[in-house]
């Protein structure tokens, strides 16, 4: 466990230094508002710093707590399946746009993850995926328009 814990660690460090150094050259703040970097810096050092914390505590590890990890359990599928969706919603958010993509994105997880029904899994997802769309594109006034559809 420890050697994945430094292998995780180490790979979302390098992550958040990528991404603050990537923010670091978006334009700055003006008159007092932030600048669109302000965010992506935040999240990243919020990365880092759990980085540090996990490296941190691996190190303070009993022996005893140092167990294998077991790459084809049920909650290692988990992330699995949630890396691979995420890809393929990335791929296809700009071909086929917001409310679609999220949409699908979002039953899919709530019926892999919830084990609701496909009925509310849909709901919930358009719902969400709609509301999240009005209140970017008409209240925050974020341009939301790119891909085939909406």
């Amino acid at each position: 466990m420890k050697k994945t814990n430094f292998i995780v660690s180490g790979v979302f460090a390098a992550f958040a230094i990528i991404i603050i150094v990537i923010a670091a050259g978006y334009p700055p703040s003006n008159h007092g508002v932030p600048g669109p970097g302000l965010f992506p810096i935040l999240i990243a050092c919020l990365i880092l710093i759990s980085a540090l914390t996990l490296t941190i505590h691996t190190i303070r590890m009993p022996k005893e707590k140092d167990v294998a990890v077991d790459l084809k359990s049920r909650y290692v599928l988990n992330v699995y399946v949630t890396m691979a969706g995420l890809i393929v919603y990335v791929v296809l958010l700009p071909k086929v746009g917001f409310i679609v993509t999220t949409a699908v994105m979002l039953t899919l997880y709530i019926k892999w993850f919830g084990k609701y029904p496909w009925w509310k899994s849909l709901l919930i997802g358009v719902i969400f995926s709609v509301a999240v769309f009005l209140l970017f594109g008409y209240v925050l006034n974020v341009p939301m328009r790119y891909g085939l559809l909406i």
